[in-house]
């Protein structure tokens, strides 16, 4: 190879690399960010048009919606509700819910709550529960109990693809953890059925695992990341690229602080004024 073919070479390679960041850059403020509306807590209760109209105020684009205690209100209300979504252009693009909303009765219920909603993504907010419940007798999680968790997911999704929807799955931090030799983050990563994944950043920085390679690994299917920190380790600039890139994330969603996971600081309990902040916060490091 001569040298001139290979400094030309070396040219078209970084002109193609600064074309494709000058991409990624111009799409920055494309991505719509939406708001889990259990960050809201009782205010969404008592008060669910006037709350929407505030969320729609702060400037969010889209909200998602918890499936418990919404799929069990009478669908007079829920349409209501979705008259209300309407009215301010802001649309409910997913629902999440524990392993009741995906079987028997309780994904009967939840489907019809999509359906006038008018999300089409239903995600499982975690995977198979310890045996015995959460206290100190419960019993770890095996790769059988992932195997039997898979089985349910299945038919799930099955009837989730009759109605036109799709299953997603949001990550807490066990998903990275090494379980009898296998990360279940991978045997979630080789599941056809789950293609709608919610990357919770703030549980993946916990579990002290990579966002960037989270999002390799799952490319194409990450649907949505849920924009939390944990001690200041996110490094935001990395994991918008590798969000905004190749396989390029639908939607950003901002949900209540938990465990240490938030965006700002909290003071005071005005629910109201935190997701106003968080989105105001948001945006600042989305420039």
């Amino acid at each position: 190879m001569s040298a001139n073919h290979a400094l030309s070479r070396r040219r078209f390679v970084a002109a193609t690399a600064a074309i494709a960041a000058n991409l990624i850059a111009q799409n920055r403020g494309n991505v719509p960010v939406g708001l889990q509306v259990s960050a809201l807590g009782k205010n969404m209760e008592q008060d669910p048009s006037g709350t929407l109209r505030a969320v729609a105020k702060m400037g969010y684009d889209l909200v998602e919606f918890p499936t418990e205690p919404y799929m069990h209100w009478e669908p007079a209300r829920l349409k209501e509700i979705r008259a209300t979504l309407d009215s301010l252009h802001l649309p409910c693009r997913s629902t999440r819910g524990e392993i009741i909303s995906f079987t028997g009765e309780g994904l009967r219920k939840t489907i019809e709550l999509n359906r006038i909603l008018g999300a089409d993504t239903l995600v499982s907010v975690r995977g198979p529960q310890p045996t015995g419940g959460r206290g100190p007798n419960a019993k770890p999680v095996t790769l059988d109990g992932w195997k039997n968790y898979f089985d349910i997911m299945h038919n799930a999704a099955e009837q989730l693809r009759a109605d036109r929807m799709v299953l997603g799955f949001h990550n807490h931090d066990v998903e990275f953890k090494q379980l009898e030799g296998k990360r279940p983050l991978d045997l979630l990563a080789a599941n056809n059925d789950f293609v709608a994944f919610h990357l919770n950043l703030g549980w993946c920085l916990r579990a002290d695992a990579d966002p960037v390679e989270f999002c390799k690994v799952l490319a194409g299917k990450v649907q949505s990341i849920q924009a939390q920190d944990y001690q200041g380790k996110a490094r935001w600039k990395e994991v918008f690229a590798a969000a905004e890139g190749p396989g390029k994330i639908q939607f950003y969603l901002i949900q209540r602080a938990s465990n240490g996971l938030a965006l700002v600081q909290r003071e005071g309990n005005d629910l109201i004024d935190f997701a106003k902040k968080d989105l105001d916060y948001f945006k600042q490091l989305h420039r």
